[in-house]
């Protein structure tokens, strides 16, 4: 449950600028390709911080993120950050990544470790590549990359408040390491942001954290993304899905006011800084944008 439903006393005023970056991933066709133009011309004018560009699992994607950074940066002038994962690079080969990506003027990249691929790590990156992201943050930094983002989890061990808090310190660490802000990934339950943030701040590191924002479009959506990251379901909104008994219609309409009542909730307790994932469709982000009391500049006449 959200806590602003908890919460009797009268809503925190929301701030007049939330600051608020976009993710995309690599198209994988023309078509796909087209949607995310579409997307970024229908976005961007709102005035998001940044954007970011994922990584495929195992680097599948590394040509793919290299190029959209690329695109978005010169058509829309827009800074745009990289994802990189370590788990199947060795050392030269992330840096040599991030050597080109600083040759293009590029500064901030979001460093993550990455899923181990279902064959194993190659054992070139087992024996050559980076023990930690600790130390891949550390080698960021020392390359030049401006700004290093990493990731948090409030569903982390079931969001077990103990557990939170030696998550909090482990990232504290990456933090201490170089990295200058922690997004979260995908969560329903407003309440386990929170417990994160408290956690966060029990570390003094409270205002180095954004949640990362899900629009959802539909119940197969929600369910599939949600069994995907062991992120758990709220009851209500199991229960509203329930009372549509199947409905895809009623039940996408249920999504969608889901996503922007869940942001509103967000602010409303004090959040100024929010990641979405776009998925590459602009329909719910630009609506989270309006609902922040966001809106688009007038293209130039």
């Amino acid at each position: 449950m959200m806590r602003a439903a908890l919460n009797v006393h009268a809503p925190k005023a929301m701030k007049p600028h939330p600051r608020i970056s976009l993710e995309y991933f690599p198209p994988r066709s023309e078509e796909m390709a087209l949607r995310l133009a579409k997307t970024l011309d229908a976005l961007i004018p709102y005035g998001p911080l940044f954007c970011t560009v994922s990584y495929g699992a195992g680097g599948s994607t590394r040509e793919g993120t290299a190029n959209w950074v690329r695109r978005i940066r010169r058509d829309y002038g827009m800074d745009c950050a990289p994802h990189l994962t370590h788990i199947t690079h060795t050392r030269d080969e992330v840096r040599e990544i991030v050597r080109a990506y600083l040759a293009e003027g590029v500064t901030r990249m979001i460093a993550l470790r990455g899923d181990i691929p279902a064959a194993g790590v190659p054992g070139a990156a087992r024996d050559y590549g980076y023990e930690s992201t600790l130390e891949m943050i550390a080698d960021l930094k020392a390359l030049g990359i401006r700004e290093v983002i990493v990731g948090a989890h409030p569903e982390h061990s079931g969001g077990d408040k103990a557990a939170l808090a030696r998550h909090a310190e482990f990232v504290k660490r990456k933090l201490d390491a170089g990295a200058d802000l922690a997004i979260t990934q995908f969560f329903l339950d407003n309440s386990r942001f929170y417990r994160l943030r408290d956690a966060f701040a029990a570390a003094g590191i409270g205002d180095r954290l954004a949640p990362g924002i899900m629009p959802l479009y539909s119940v197969r959506q929600v369910f599939s993304f949600a069994g995907k990251t062991h992120v758990e379901v709220p009851q209500a909104l199991k229960n509203r899905f329930d009372k549509v008994d199947g409905d895809s219609e009623a039940g996408g309409r249920i999504a969608r006011r889901f996503s922007v009542d869940q942001v509103r909730d967000l602010a409303e307790q004090g959040v100024e800084r929010f990641h979405l994932y776009t998925m590459n469709r602009a329909a719910l982000p630009a609506a989270i944008f309006e609902a922040l009391g966001m809106s688009p500049a007038a293209p130039p006449s």
